[in-house]
Order: C-alpha cells, then structure tokens, then sequence
C-alpha cells in the first residue's frame, strides 16, 4: 500500500512539473513563413508599395481574432490598390481562392461623419477556407500618385502581431536619387545591388519574435526594430515643401473675426484668452482621427476646418493657431518626433506622433497646446526627449527639449480628531510638473478643491488659499473638515492614509506580473510626497505598530514611516522615479518598489480607545 501511494505522489508531481513547465511555454498563435514589404520610387515621382506574406495559422484565436482579415486603408484620388493574390491552402492540401465577395470596400471608421474625408477607403479582405493548420497566401500592390506625398518616406517597424521566420524589406530607387536611410536594434545591413538605372537596397531579416501585448511597454517602441528612410533631401526641406499649402499661411478669416473680437473683449488676460480659444477649437469642432497619410499629406485652410465643424489633429492645430495669431497671441504649429529615431536626413513626416501649437499669450515663456482637448497644464511637460519641427514654408527650424519634467506633489496635513472620529484640520498642497493645473486653475479658481480627490470630497474643504500660482508651481492652503477618513469596525478604527487620485494611483499599477519580456516604461517621472500628522482624543492609542521602512534603488526610492508620541500620530509615506525606462535586469527591484507602495498595511493605520 505504502508502495502504491508512493508512486501516485511520484506521478503527480511528474505531472505538475510537465504542466508547469508547459504552461511557461508560451505557443504563438500564427506564424509567418514569409513576409516580404517593397518600395520602388518611378523616374516620374510616383512610387509603388508592394505587400505579401504567406501565414500559418495554429490556433483558433489566430484566424478568429487576429489573422481572419486584412485591411488596407487608401486614398482613391491619389492611389490605386489592387489585391494580387488572397488564397488559403488548407490542411489537406486543398486551395481556396477568395471569392469576388470577400473584397469588400468599406469607408475608414476615423471618416465617419467627416465629409471632407468621405472618399478615403479601406478595403476589407476577409480570408476564407481558415482552420488550424492553413496558410494564407495574400499579395498586394498600392501605386501613388507623384503628387500623393513629399518624396517616398518609410517608418518600417518590423516586429508583427505574429512571429515572422522571414522579413524582407526592399526599396527601389532611380540611378541618381539619394536614399537616407537609419536603422535602429538590427544589426542586419542591406544588400545593395545596382543594375541599369536603378539601385535596389535589401533587408534579409530571420526568426522576428511577435510584438508583446504588455502593460507599461515602450511608449514609442525604441528597444524594437525600426527602419526609416526618405528620399527628400532631408526632414527640413521635406516639411517646407509639405508646408507650401495655403493651409499654413494662417490669414485671418472673416468667418471667425468676429467672433475673436467679442471674445478678446471678454477675456483681457491673454493666458484666459489663449485657452478659451483652445476651449472653441478643442470642443466646438468635431476631431477625426485621419492619419497624415491617408489624408495624402493634404492640410486644409482654418477657414475650412471652421466652416465644416471638423478636422485632423493638424487641421485643428492650424485652425487653433489661426485664431489665436488673429488675436495678437504668436503662435506657430509643431510636428512632435521621438528623439530617439531621429535623424536630419531619414526622419520624415510619417513620425510625426502628434502635432501641437506653441503659443506666447502675453510675457509668460511659450506654452503647448492641444486642439483635441482642453490642457489642465502645458503640454510641455509632456516633450521630454521629443524632437519639434516649426511647419512653416519659409525656414523650418527644430529643437528639443532637453531637461526631463518631474510631476511633483506634496501634501502636508495636521490632523485631529474627536471621539466620534470627525476629522478637522488644516493641508497645505504643492505641485509642479503636469500635477499642477495652471490652465484649469486659471479659469476655475474652486477647481482648487478638487485636487484633494482621493483624500477628501469638494465638501469637505471648508476654505483654501491659492498663495502661488503660475506654469510650473502651485501652493495651496486648505482648512477641511470630514467625518468619512474614519472607519470603525467593531470599535476598532482604520484611518486611511489618503494620495491624491491624479499621481501613481491613476497608473493602475495595482498589479504588476512576474516576469516581462519587454523594458518597462512609467508614464512619467513623479515625486509623490504625503506627511499627516494626527492628534487623537483621550484614551485613544495606535494599535499598528510603529515602524519605519526605505526601499532604495538607482531608478526611485519609496519610504513609509508611522509613529506615535503622546495623543499624536505621525506618518510619512513617499515615492519618488526618476528615470523612465526600466530595464528587464531592473524589474524584480521596480516591482518590489510598486508593491511596497501598494501594500495595505503602508495604505491604513488602526487606533482604538484603550491600552494596546
């Protein structure tokens, strides 16, 4: 008997071992055998993207989810598609050629309700013949026009959804024509061919792994591989030339003018000004999210933007700097670029993450605003390591932002309260960074209570004192009351110790996993720092016990520390990062950093009427 126990608990634990390391064993849920991406720039100016792959599936998720169609987005006035090759080989061997109804044209989600991008398309390829083991065969080819973009640009990044065991990127030029070209994470150089008039560059790329789905990942994909090029002479002369449209001469258009002038009455401040303009822009005029590209690199005027209630990002940025030009608040429209991809000669507009105005309202430094939304804060704050170009037809200039921007807050509360556990007292707050709402404070001064969120309720702040207040720094004094910080629970009485909603606690980095494939990256560089101190009434004592503990690493450090002496309680609990990126060799330490902070005992204390 003992004999026939001991060999099931061996099986067993064989079998949990197996599942274990099995479960570990990530399985990809498609691969593609083959992926082949080419560019070939004509003599005329036009040029020709040619796409295929050959794709096998291996699970259901992947032509349920991920692989059952694709979809190619296109401009009719300036491209023409046209799909080679859809077919499926099946798991027997049989051949399944997409039928007529399998290409359907369909208009692009982000022109719904947008007139002016009505005729842009997105062609919906729906693969038939799909089951586990199939490989899809799919080929097209997409010609633009000479006059569909400022020279032929590509921003390449080469990890898929899926893993690729093949990658081939080729790009064809005329004899004569420069490519500026960079590459980021692949040592994988291109083969150069020159034959007749025509000079071929070509990538042979193997075993690509598939992007990772993960949370806090690289905003901007700097540690994947990346392959950008341009035939413009460089990125500066490429932008002039996109800015010689009448969009960019920003007039002043009768259909707004006097609209400004009444508004420019009302709001003599000119930072009040700027952002009840941004206000009109931001939340009047309908935002559709067309890319740059689809739009064939066509920009709109103001006054068209304005009289269709609807634009781009940066169709609403001209139109925002229009207006604000119009009333005697400089400004100019920016194109943001990740430093990192960044070079003179490759870099193009296809990099353009997103596109801003920098506006002078009054004497105060440039500020940046968005047209898609109203700014709490100047969006400054949020260039670190960008690259901005002027778009503009005379002289395109750049620059950068060199100094990273550190979202602090600091709260100091002394507190006390009475048997009935009513809080009283008084906080003083300061913030600086994208913590501080310069913008929303300026037009709302009882705002100032709601930076309390995630401590106390706009309620329960009986007055405040704004004694300072500009772009980078605000101090506020508070005199609050509440009877909600408390609870009891069976004459036991748990404070929170409260953080402001607006900091860390909005990353929702409650739960972080063990391991990651990818570097880790924090939205932002932040100092949170939080000081109560307590008085509790008579006879009340703290059960918690005291302690006081420090996790330092080279990238931040969390702190807590509680105490009492006499009737008074003491708290200190603070964070602070100060680098962005977090390597895999750091993980381990950054997830120890995060759950210390999270943990509940760093979050609550206990007091109780009554000795220990």
């Amino acid at each position: 008997m003992n004999i026939f126990f001991k060999s099931i608990l061996l099986i067993s634990i064989g079998l949990f071992i197996q599942m274990n390391v099995s479960s570990q064993e990530v399985q990809p849920d498609a691969v593609y055998k083959n992926l082949v991406k080419e560019y070939t720039l004509k003599p005329d100016g036009s040029w020709e993207y040619h796409y295929s792959h050959t794709l096998r599936l291996l699970t259901y998720y992947s032509f349920h989810t991920l692989h059952g169609e694709d979809f190619i987005i296109y401009n009719p006035k300036f491209q023409q598609l046209k799909v080679n090759t859809s077919t499926t080989t099946m798991l027997d061997g049989t051949i399944v050629k997409g039928p007529e109804n399998a290409l359907n044209e369909l208009l692009p989600s982000f022109a719904v309700n947008a007139p002016a991008f009505n005729h842009i398309r997105e062609m919906a390829v729906t693969h038939t013949g799909l089951e586990k083991g199939a490989v899809i065969d799919f080929d097209y080819t997409l010609l633009n026009s000479k006059d569909y973009s400022p020279g032929m640009s590509g921003n390449e990044a080469l990890m898929m959804n899926s893993s690729v065991e093949k990658f081939t990127l080729i790009i064809h030029v005329p004899k004569g024509v420069n490519l500026n070209v960079d590459q980021y994470n692949t040592e994988v150089k291109p083969v150069i061919v020159k034959e007749g008039n025509r000079v071929t560059y070509k990538w042979n790329l193997t075993n690509l792994p598939a992007a990772p789905r993960e949370d806090f990942r690289p905003k901007e994909q700097q540690n994947r591989p990346r392959i950008v090029f341009s035939t413009s002479k460089n990125l500066l002369k490429q932008i002039q030339s996109f800015a010689t449209q009448s969009a960019f001469q920003h007039g002043t258009s009768e259909v707004f003018k006097a609209r400004l002038s009444k508004l420019a009455e009302e709001k003599k401040d000119p930072v009040l000004l700027a952002l009840a303009i941004q206000d009109i822009v931001a939340n009047e005029i309908n935002y559709f999210p067309v890319p740059l590209s689809a739009a064939a690199f066509r920009v709109r005027s103001a006054q068209e933007v304005y009289e269709s209630n609807g634009g781009s990002e940066i169709e609403k940025s001209v139109l925002l700097c229009s207006m604000l030009n119009a009333v005697g608040i400089p400004s100019e429209v920016i194109a943001v670029i990740p430093a990192l991809f960044y070079d003179n000669k490759s870099s193009n507009l296809l990099q353009a993450e997103r596109f801003l105005v920098r506006a002078t309202p009054g004497l105060m430094d440039p500020v940046y605003l968005s047209p898609v939304q109203n700014d709490t804060y100047n969006q400054g704050f949020n260039l670190f390591n960008k690259k901005l170009f002027h778009i503009t037809a005379s002289k395109p200039t750049e620059f950068k932002h060199e100094n990273p921007a550190v979202a602090m807050a600091e709260l100091d509360c002394a507190l006390s309260t009475d048997e009935k556990m009513n809080v009283t007292g008084k906080a003083n707050l300061q913030l600086s960074g994208k913590y501080n709402p310069f913008f929303k404070l300026s037009q709302d001064s009882t705002y100032t209570k709601k930076l309390l969120s995630g401590i106390v309720e706009s309620s329960d702040v009986n007055s405040y004192t704004v004694n300072k207040l500009d772009q980078d720094h605000a101090t506020i004094d508070y005199e609050i009351s509440s009877n909600s910080l408390i609870q009891n629970i069976s004459e036991h009485y748990f404070i929170q110790f409260p953080v402001l909603s607006s900091g860390i606690e909005g990353w929702h980095a409650n739960e972080l996993v063990s391991k990651r494939v990818e570097p880790l990256e924090i939205p932002y560089l932040t100092n949170e720092s939080y000081h109560f101190t307590i008085t509790l009434p008579d006879g009340f004592e703290l059960i918690t016990a005291e302690e006081s503990v420090q996790v330092k690493k080279p990238f931040g450090k969390f702190s807590f520390s509680i105490s009492q002496e006499g009737k008074t309680i003491e708290i200190h609990k603070s964070i602070s990062l100060e680098r962005n990126l977090i390597s895999l060799s750091e993980y381990n330490d950054f997830r120890l950093l995060i759950n210390s902070w999270n943990q509940k005992k760093y979050k609550e204390c206990i007091i109780r009427k009554g000795p220990k």
